[in-house]
């Protein structure tokens, strides 16, 4: 059943996104550190892009490309958008700080979840490496949801974070897959294709972006093209 090896892939995920939790309680990464996972980040997810999703969408309709990713890209600038709003707003109470992260990355769990459904519906050994490519994002994503939490937030409440990011991410697999199920053609490419522009602008726009904040190191750049490979190899190996 797909529904049952989709979450079973996205556990990696979920269990990503407990264990950087668990790091950034215990450990907090110096900025080096966090930079250098970003980049190793968006190297595997620019390789998921190149090597299944965007593959997957070159032969489809031009129209049909070029409408999932003005959706896809319009989508993530009101993303981006909202986040100013809510830090501007101070939206949040006392967790003001740390809120527009934490529901900016919510959407974005949901997102994800339902690119690796769609992804597994479309084709299983795709969804398999996009939700192995995702999992190591949900792990930055879980060390900066709970970095960014006051530190006299008690521990449990400070890994209840990324636990409510892995049902969100299994919930957006679950939601598309039951949704979705039979559904072939323009539908499903209008997702990959929007799922493309997404993931693109989490790496341009995102992770290298707030990667370079810290000045670039060869281990950081080493690092980029480390997860570009091993994705590489991984899809071809698969």
């Amino acid at each position: 059943m797909v529904l049952v090896q989709a979450l079973s892939y996205t556990a990696l995920a979920v269990v990503a996104g407990l264990v950087g939790g668990v790091i950034a309680v215990y450990s907090p990464p110096s900025p080096q550190m966090e930079s250098n996972i970003q980049h190793f980040a968006a190297g595997v997810v620019t390789a998921a892009v190149t090597a299944e999703l965007l593959p997957d969408v070159h032969g489809r309709a031009p129209q049909i490309v070029v409408l999932g990713f003005a959706i896809g890209v319009a989508t993530m600038l009101g993303i981006h958008r909202l986040s100013k709003i809510i830090d501007k707003r101070d939206i949040g109470g006392q967790y003001a700080s740390a809120s527009g992260l934490l529901i900016i990355v919510g959407i974005d769990m949901t997102i994800d979840g339902v690119l690796i459904g769609v992804s597994f519906l479309d084709n299983p050994d795709t969804g398999v490496i996009i939700a192995a490519a995702l999992a190591i994002e949900v792990l930055f994503l879980g060390v900066a949801g709970v970095v960014a939490l006051p530190r006299e937030m008690s521990m449990a409440r400070k890994l209840a974070v990324p636990a409510v990011f892995g049902l969100l991410l299994a919930s957006g697999v679950t939601v598309s897959v039951l949704a979705l199920g039979g559904v072939t053609g323009a539908p499903i490419a209008v997702i990959l294709a929007f799922g493309s522009a997404a993931l693109l602008y989490l790496v341009t726009e995102e992770l290298l972006v707030k990667a370079g904040k810290v000045p670039e190191t060869p281990v950081s750049t080493t690092l980029f093209f480390v997860g570009f490979l091993a994705i590489f190899l991984l899809d071809m190996l698969h």
